[in-house]
């Protein structure tokens, strides 16, 4: 079995990242682990204004999620440097990130959707046909 120098645990501050964060940690310690949190971009106007807007908008967002993403990292031991906050559609944020990180495993949570939902696609199927390292999915019950 390989062994993962780096991981990076795709975050969406649901009850259930625990279950994410644990399966990395099984896998190596917690300076190898890092928690990425992908914000959509916020649609704050039209015209000139809407680039200044935007960016007040991304600070305020940033500066709510962050310390929300140190507490869980720092409840498992993870610092504060390991912990990635940006903005972007989630699954080409996650693997900026892991790039950036140099991270060769991805950890998503799946919430086992079928059907319709299944075909319409989710953030952790993104993910998974879309990154260059390998992905583990976590099981999620809902």
């Amino acid at each position: 079995m390989q062994a993962y120098k780096t991981i990076l645990c795709a975050i969406d501050f649901s009850d259930d990242n625990y279950c994410l964060i644990e399966a990395a940690l099984d896998l190596t310690s917690a300076e190898h682990v890092h928690l990425a949190h992908a914000c959509e971009h916020p649609i704050t106007g039209y015209g000139e204004l809407t680039g200044r807007n935007h960016q007040t908008t991304e600070h305020q967002i940033r500066q709510a999620a962050y310390p929300q993403l140190v507490k869980l990292a720092e409840r498992y031991g993870i610092t504060a440097k390991q912990t990635h906050i940006e903005f972007g559609r989630p699954a080409e944020v996650i693997e900026v990130v892991a790039g950036a990180v140099g991270a060769n495993l991805l950890v998503v949570g799946s919430h086992g959707h079928s059907g319709l939902r299944a075909l319409l696609g989710s953030t952790a199927n993104s993910i998974i046909h879309s990154a260059s390292s390998n992905v583990l999915t976590v099981r999620i019950n809902q």
